[in-house]
């Protein structure tokens, strides 16, 4: 059985996922490879589709203008190219869609399901079965075919949102299509739009490899390394563009470390934000920038006390599954795939979402050392390259 996996693009956490479950198929004995529209960084080993020159460029014209078609959170995606003749996705006998925007576009899912081969489409947000957004921000709109979109401040109801939406009914009805959640979240919410009305939606948790996110000893010399205070308990943060994704929830965490002490406490930050400047200005903040490694990654999460996790809405959230691996309490709202992961008052805390004392309740709840033995004893997500590895291959028909 030979698999390929489809994404747009080798960075971010919906290709990290792509990745690891491409990984976890992998060990479990499968032939298994990601073709993607375009590559960032050199050292990536997937397929490029686009190699040359002219293709690139009619590629970016293609996302341009889908671009100017969409408005402003509602992403459409009219432009896309048709992989289904591709030598790759010929000799696949199962196909599986990840973050495809920009790549794919309806009439290409047409095409691919046209083949008759096995297609999945794995969530890792909300896009694959609302009107265009990526999180709905509890509007709730893909339960009723959208319309009336609160992103584009629409009273109408055939508004571009509900456009979108129709046009994906259309694309998932042409074939049969299995939907994956990485949360029972996600799952939930799929289940209540029509894309994936007749269509099987299953839950498989994304996969982390606990060779490499395992607690480390020489916590010390890693927090010298880093150069995080040893003096200190710990609160780490990270996400991507943490001071202007609101999804994140930063504006939440900075509002309780206000009553942090900065003679008790420092904050660490990792991702592509270059400065994090926090209400309470007295208290050390130490930016990493963005971690590629991911041992490296590993180290910092064990430097951490606490890990801090604000999302609004998270389809599974990686980093809570990192750091739960690596030993480290997460205190994060009560929302999404974080409920799947999160155990309260066992391996972390789970606050009411926006409740900013709350969370400061848990931060102080996880670094309390008399909680901290029990917490890093506590069982963790069953989420390993092997497990996960054996839910896809059932999945795909293979046993």
């Amino acid at each position: 059985m030979k698999v390929l996996h489809l994404a747009t693009i080798d960075v971010g956490g919906a290709y990290k996922a792509a990745v690891r479950i491409n990984e976890s198929m992998q060990k479990c004995g499968l032939d298994s490879q990601i073709l993607l529209r375009s590559r960032v960084h050199r050292d990536t080993r997937d397929v490029e589709i686009f190699n040359t020159v002219s293709q690139k460029l009619v590629s970016k014209s293609k996302n341009v203008i889908n671009l100017l078609l969409s408005q402003k959170d509602v992403q459409s995606d009219y432009l896309g190219t048709d992989v289904s003749g591709h030598p790759l996705v010929q000799e696949a006998d199962v196909l599986i869609l990840h973050w495809v925007n920009s790549f794919l576009s309806y009439r290409s899912v047409e095409k691919l399901l046209a083949t008759g081969k096995t297609v999945i489409w794995v969530m890792h947000d909300m896009w694959p079965f609302t009107g265009g957004c990526h999180y709905d921000w509890y509007c709730g709109g893909y339960t009723h075919c959208c319309g009336k979109c609160p992103h584009l401040n629409s009273q109408k109801e055939q508004d571009l949102s509900r456009r979108n939406f129709m046009r994906k009914v259309q694309a998932v009805k042409s074939g049969k299509m299995i939907f994956v959640g990485p949360s029972g979240w996600s799952v939930a919410c799929a289940t209540q739009s029509k894309i994936t009305e007749g269509q099987k939606v299953v839950k498989i948790l994304n996969p982390i490899n606990r060779d490499v996110f395992c607690r480390r000893d020489n916590i010390q010399a890693l927090r010298e390394k880093y150069r995080i205070p040893t003096g200190k308990k710990i609160i780490l943060f990270g996400a991507s563009g943490a001071d202007n994704n609101k999804i994140k929830g930063m504006q939440y965490l900075d509002e309780a470390l206000c009553e942090i002490s900065e003679k008790e406490y420092a904050v660490a930050i990792f991702g592509n934000t270059k400065t994090v400047h926090l209400k309470n200005q007295k208290l050390g903040v130490i930016c990493l920038g963005a971690i590629e490694r991911e041992d490296e990654l590993a180290e910092i999460y064990s430097c951490a006390d606490v890990f801090a996790a604000p999302s609004l809405q998270e389809a599974f959230g990686y980093t809570v599954n990192e750091a739960l691996s690596c030993g480290v309490p997460v205190v994060a709202f009560d929302v999404g795939g974080i409920k799947d992961q999160v155990s309260h008052q066992i391996n972390g805390y789970l606050a009411p979402v926006r409740d900013a004392q709350e969370l400061l309740r848990g931060i102080r709840w996880c670094t309390d050392a008399d909680n901290q033995s029990h917490i890093r004893q506590a069982a963790l997500p069953r989420n390993d390259y092997q497990t996960i590895g054996r839910a896809y291959m059932a999945l795909c028909g293979r046993r």
